[in-house]
């Protein structure tokens, strides 16, 4: 449960985020794949954007007064950044948001605001809108803690995160948007005169559909990408959609013989303490072995890191990297058959290819933020029992296991992907480690995802006017109201256009499956020649704005 996700996301999931990381990465990674795909020759790594200038980002910041409590007690105020692009408004176009969700969103200011071959630039340009960046409470520099000379670190008191909640986010937008306006456009531009269109992937796309079902005289319109609405507790099934989408790859021999490495790695771990210790430094080096099995199941599924936005792609760091190391017979040089090596070689053998792996360190240094030595000769800083670092990965951390849940343990079974080290009550422990001084009346036993459905809605939520779509081997479909889970509710996925204002029903979802996708994909700036359907869908929103715009009336 490390929210995969941001430069913590994050997780970003945290990224969103499979696992979220602990120093700043996610959204390195979530930038670089709105940039484009990864490929093989790119030389970047997850840290390669942490130098990047944002300073017109920070010259052209914007703030805003918000309530920190926006349902009852006077708990004073905070600041909230957004920044604004006019340049391609003309009088009568519509307001989009761009929600940056569970990052610092100065990082995203040119990229989403300024770029002329971003998907949010061009609706900006096609409908002569202005483009809002919208930072959400508790993240960069949208915190009550900075106005306390308190950022937020691994010792901030968690009675610090008592406002930290969806709802309350939520509404820090509606109270903005009810007074938004610019000195240079002699046009009233709030919710009540002008469409607000929100666009958001991810968290930001569960948001912009609450936030239309909740509030409707606020936002518009919604392009809800990848968006798991039905916030889950447990979803260690995302493991077998990874599994699947490998398979589909073609790499079937790959999950072989990781699910074979994960039999022996479980073997030994069982096996004792001394062999334990002597497998995890195997693994990352000295230094390693001193920490829980638990943490180091865990840590092996970084393997997946890239798949959330990349698929088995994402260079180095990628899956295709690692499997063509692992079917690689390094004595011959040849290739595995399609039933891997290990059902010739034994798992130990898959064991020991994995574990000699040239970029595991680095996979694992780079997103936990360790100095792990991978050798057997030098001890490194390699405790992988300790809590985030990251602002926006505690900021994430604090969410999931309050509210949006997301755990990921190991999918135990014949299809079993992780090690089950990597268990329930290990996930479990991990918000408690975060955040051990928490009172139990801010950090429940489980996160309260319940409640969320039964407040903002779940795979039953059609409020009129959204979009949604999804990858068709992103985990996240799932939980999304295009979810094919046996326990969702069957929908039919069209992509007929409803009339303004009117919603599907529940029997269907106005949206499209994106083939050879992933996690919102089709939110992307680089052009992924792999997946038509890309121009397809963002197409068909275009298409619904112009078909609902003209439905929109100011008041008078």
């Amino acid at each position: 449960m490390r929210f995969s996700t941001s430069t913590a996301a994050s997780l970003l999931a945290l990224l969103q985020s499979t696992n979220a990381s602990k120093g700043s990465t996610y959204q390195d990674w979530r930038l670089l794949a709105e940039a484009g795909p990864i490929t093989d020759t790119m030389p970047v790594g997850p840290s390669s954007l942490s130098t990047r200038d944002i300073s017109p980002a920070e010259k052209n910041t914007e703030w805003i007064d918000l309530p920190l409590d926006h349902f009852g007690t006077n708990a004073g105020t905070f600041r909230n950044r957004f920044w604004v692009n006019s340049k391609t408004y003309k009088p009568g176009g519509p307001v989009f948001i761009f929600d940056a969700g569970e990052t610092d969103a100065a990082a995203w200011y040119e990229y989403i605001l300024f770029k002329n071959n971003s998907y949010f630039w061009h609706f900006m340009n096609d409908f002569d809108g202005l483009g809002i960046l919208w930072e959400h409470r508790f993240y960069g520099q949208s915190t009550p803690l900075i106005d306390r000379k308190v950022n937020i670190t691994v010792d901030t008191p968690p009675e610090a995160f008592e406002f930290f909640t969806t709802e309350q986010a939520l509404e820090d937008f509606v109270t903005f948007a009810k007074q938004f306006s610019r000195k240079d456009i002699d046009y009233k531009l709030t919710p009540d005169h002008t469409p607000w269109v929100w666009v958001g992937g991810s968290y930001p796309g569960m948001r912009g559909a609450w936030l239309r079902e909740k509030h409707p005289e606020i936002i518009f319109a919604s392009y809800s990408t990848s968006s798991p609405v039905q916030v889950t507790v447990d979803t260690s099934f995302f493991w077998d959609i990874i599994r699947e989408g490998m398979i589909t790859k073609g790499f079937g021999n790959c999950t072989r013989d990781i699910q074979a490495a994960i039999r022996h790695i479980d073997k030994v771990l069982d096996s004792g303490e001394s062999a334990a210790t002597a497998l995890k430094e195997q693994f990352l080096g000295l230094g390693a072995g001193n920490s829980t099995s638990a943490s180091f199941g865990e840590v092996l599924s970084l393997i997946y890191y890239q798949w959330t936005f990349n698929s088995v792609e994402g260079g180095k760091w990628g899956l295709r990297y690692f499997c063509d190391w692992l079917e690689t017979d390094p004595e011959t040089n040849k290739l595995a058959p399609e039933a891997g090596w290990a059902a010739t070689k034994g798992d130990k053998w898959a064991s020991d290819r994995w574990a000699a792996y040239p970029n595991l360190t680095a996979i694992v240094n780079d997103n936990w933020d360790l100095s792990c030595s991978g050798s057997l000769n030098k001890t490194g800083d390699c405790n992988l029992d300790l809590p985030f670092t990251s602002a926006s990965s505690i900021a994430w951390g604090w969410q999931y296991c309050t509210e949006m849940g997301g755990l990921q343990p190991a999918n135990l079974g014949p299809t079993q992907m992780v090690s089950k080290y990597n268990s329930f009550q290990h996930q479990k422990d991990i918000c408690k480690r975060q955040f051990p001084t928490a009172p139990a009346r801010l950090l429940p036993d489980l996160p309260k995802c319940d409640k969320i459905i039964e407040k903002l809605g779940g795979w039953t939520i059609r409020p009129s006017n959204v979009y949604w779509t999804n990858g068709d081997m992103d985990f996240r479909r799932q939980l999304s109201p295009g979810s094919d889970l046996p326990e969702a509710p069957k929908v039919e996925i069209t992509q007929e256009i409803p009339k303004c204002g009117v919603s599907t029903g529940e029997s269907k979802v106005f949206g499209k499956v994106l083939r050879n996708a992933v996690h919102g994909y089709d939110q992307t700036m680089g052009a992924y020649d792999n997946v038509p359907d890309i121009p397809v869908t963002q197409e068909l929103f275009h298409q619904a704005l112009r078909e609902w715009l003209p439905c929109f009336h100011a008041k008078q």
